[in-house]
């Protein structure tokens, strides 16, 4: 794992060199006039982007901006001491390139008094090293919105697993009631199935007495008796063969069922590993920004 950690890191090192020197002097409409502008391209997505820049700028205690025009949001009255020590109005604008953005930067003086490289070199010069470095900010923030997402994520693989493993424990639980009822059911019919026995035993007695024409009825009355007895204890016996034969199809389920949540609980598990060992990923390139 160190190695796989030290070959991604060493990836996203040289991923961050590549971009480290990209900002350039262009020029950007704005109130339908084209100013003069810093722009840097980062191969970070826009919303990642946005958010690093006001978080840059809140912790600088720069306040919240406002929305300017031509999707510009404008902090005014400012000052960032890497650029200048002058106040100044900060305009910027994130663009959504798939999966890249590049940031427009505007520096004004007050009003429309934008800065042009003559006679404001040296603020614009340090306005391009400003986002050349805000790259590594960039990615900080982007590393730890996925960390919380990665965080999340595991999270809820916790829920997952504790909720699997008492499913799990449910299943167990449900096939030994099952298998107690087929070892009851056992001995039911087997009980059922001697007296089913015994009453049919009993009806071939019965039916090979006697009987002169005064005990005819008699006879009759007891033959019907028998046969009742015996169709009795036949649908007795007969409804524990069914109960025992749907106990057992309860138990093969339940079984199937068991080995799908231990599959489960198997997944969830190594989910959980792939999720912990990305998280220090991510942590480990956090860590090699500072």
């Amino acid at each position: 794992m160190k190695n796989i950690t030290l070959t991604i890191a060493a990836l996203f090192s040289l991923s961050f060199a590549a971009l480290a020197q990209n900002a350039t002097l262009a020029s950007s409409e704005i109130n339908k006039v084209s100013q003069p502008c810093i722009k840097s391209e980062y191969n970070i997505s826009a919303d990642m982007v946005e958010g690093a820049l006001k978080k840059k700028f809140n912790d600088a205690k720069l306040g919240s901006g406002s929305k300017a025009t031509d999707g510009f949001r404008v902090y005014k009255g400012v000052v960032i001491p890497e650029i200048t020590k002058e106040k100044m109005d900060v305009y910027y604008k994130v663009e959504d390139k798939k999966p890249a953005s590049a940031v427009y930067l505007l520096l004004s003086k007050g009003y429309d008094n934008f800065m042009k490289m003559d006679p404001d070199s040296v603020a614009l010069k340090n306005a391009m090293t400003y986002l050349n470095l805000f790259v590594k900010d960039a990615t900080a923030y982007l590393l730890n919105n996925q960390i919380d997402q990665q965080n999340d994520a595991i999270k809820d693989l916790e829920k997952k697993a504790k909720k699997s493993a008492k499913d799990g424990e449910s299943l167990v639980k449900d096939k030994t009631k099952t298998e107690s009822k087929i070892s009851d059911n056992a001995i039911e019919a087997g009980t059922l199935k001697n007296v089913m026995e015994n009453e049919q035993k009993a009806l071939e007695q019965v039916k090979t007495k006697t009987a002169t024409i005064d005990q005819m009825d008699a006879l009759k009355k007891e033959v019907s008796k028998q046969e009742s007895l015996t169709k009795k204890s036949t649908k007795n016996y007969n409804n524990a063969v069914d109960d025992g034969a749907g106990y057992k199809e309860e138990l093969a389920k339940a079984e199937k069922e068991i080995e799908a949540n231990q599959i489960e609980q198997e997944n969830i598990k190594n989910e959980m590993e792939a999720a912990r060992m990305k998280l220090e990923d991510l942590r480990s390139q956090l860590n090699g920004l500072k």
